[in-house]
């Protein structure tokens, strides 16, 4: 195109000459410009034009290649996205699975701690049965041993009412039948055998027995009181065998009189008001405790537990009864309470105590 341009330039420029007719030199001089133009579009159509054909096929080479770039970028990220699909399913599936997993783990932990929890309510209801049981027998025991005590005391007081009587008798028939100091002396001698002879009158009925013969013959004045001495003492002996003060069961307590102190506090605990009593009672199971009867020390413990659990020693009495299990060699019986004294006394001084006695266990 630039060719036909230059071509039809010249020939305007060579149209003057044209018209005027011009001379054969002009002509050669117009042929040779003619060549220089010719020479100089073919010069600049092998470096210019070739140039730019080259960088055109230069170029349209690299636009295959990014082309080709292109296309392998596509399918990689096609292959990209069909990857995160699959990977987004797959996490899909995992998040289910695990979910499921975690909802049957948790099912599994909550049956298993229900399991756990009425597995323990069922052996509490068992200890508690038991020991509402051996409480009720000793009861009955205690209750037949006053009873034994109380049909004793009628016994002694019987047995010295008839010896004071047969001393009474025996005196009056000495004096209205036998004179004379050796007679009298004989009839003494009887009357202490008569007195002494029965094992189980106390020293206090065989006092007044023997006061008849001691006395002189004339034995009305000393024959009336002789029952009323013999009588009183032996059932006051039995009614207040035990009797003392708090302070004073205490304090036996404290030297290791163990079986004095139990007296006391066992009879502190059946006639005094409610608050003594579970002090009183508490203090029958340390009393147990310290003479290593740890059964008779649980049940104790345990009445305090199941009739007083809102009292102070409720805590301590909780807590003593475990650890009586444990010297029983009970652990089973023994973690269970102090897991109990854990739950319902836990801002108790006896819960850290319990604590670390079930760590050791």
């Amino acid at each position: 195109m630039k060719k036909t341009v230059l071509k039809i330039g010249l020939l305007l420029s060579m149209a003057p000459l044209l018209v005027s007719c011009a001379s054969q030199q002009d002509v050669e001089e117009l042929r040779y410009q003619l060549r220089i133009v010719n020479k100089k579009v073919d010069d600049m159509k092998s470096d210019t034009v070739d140039r730019l054909q080259k960088r055109q096929a230069a170029a349209s080479g690299q636009m295959d290649i990014l082309e080709q770039d292109i296309m392998q970028l596509k399918s990689q990220l096609e292959e990209s996205y069909h990857l995160n699909q699959r990977l987004r399913e797959q996490n899909k599936e995992l998040g289910e699975t695990i979910t499921s997993v975690a909802q049957n783990e948790a099912s599994q932990r909550e049956e298993a701690l229900k399991k756990i929890e009425e597995q323990q309510r069922e052996k509490e209801e068992k200890l508690t049965q038991l020991l509402n049981e051996k409480i009720r027998q000793q009861e009955e025991n205690v209750k037949a041993i006053q009873q034994a005590r109380i049909k004793e005391a009628e016994r002694r007081a019987k047995e010295a009412a008839i010896s004071a009587e047969l001393a009474k008798n025996r005196s009056n028939s000495a004096n209205s039948n036998l004179s004379g100091t050796q007679q009298l002396k004989v009839d003494k001698a009887k009357i202490k055998h008569s007195v002494v002879a029965p094992p189980t009158v106390p020293d206090t009925a065989i006092q007044p027995a023997s006061s008849p013969s001691v006395a002189p013959v004339t034995t009305s004045a000393v024959t009336p009181s002789a029952p009323k001495e013999v009588v009183a003492p032996a059932i006051a002996s039995n009614s207040s065998g035990g009797t003392g003060s708090f302070a004073e069961a205490t304090k036996l307590y404290e030297q290791k009189k163990y079986s004095q102190a139990l007296q006391i506090f066992e009879d502190i605990a059946s006639n005094s008001n409610a608050a003594e009593q579970v002090d009183a009672r508490y203090m029958m199971g340390e009393c147990l405790f310290d003479q290593k009867e740890y059964d008779k020390a649980i049940m104790q413990y345990q009445k305090i537990i199941a009739q007083n659990s809102n009292h102070n020693k409720a805590p301590a009495a909780m807590l003593k009864q475990a650890m009586a299990f444990e010297k029983l060699a009970d652990k089973d019986t023994a973690k269970v309470i102090y897991k109990k004294v854990l739950k319902k006394h836990s801002n108790s001084s006896e819960a850290a105590i319990a604590q670390t006695r079930l760590e050791k266990l």
